[in-house]
């Protein structure tokens, strides 16, 4: 069960691009939604998803934030067009 009621799932990513990037670590990565819901399943949710490859790529923040407050960073830019064309 996701933890973010009425989240989009990743089912949603089939055929589309997905860029995420922290601003916090400068980092950028592209995956191709299709073989993300492969590897995960197509229930997760985007924020469950998000933390997943936040944890992947090596941050702990997301997890367990720091005494200070910071957290992780990491985003998605918008997805890419879907093989219609389609948002």
């Amino acid at each position: 069960m996701p933890r973010y009621q009425g989240a989009r799932l990743s089912a949603q990513l089939n055929g589309h691009k997905v860029r995420v990037v922290c601003i916090r670590c400068k980092l950028r990565r592209q995956y191709d939604g299709t073989a993300l819901v492969s590897r995960v399943g197509p229930g997760v949710s985007l924020p469950d998803l998000l933390t997943r490859l936040a944890v992947g790529l090596g941050c702990d923040l997301n997890i367990s934030p720091t005494p200070n407050g910071i957290r992780c960073a990491l985003h998605y830019e918008e997805l890419g067009a879907g093989p219609e064309g389609q948002r």
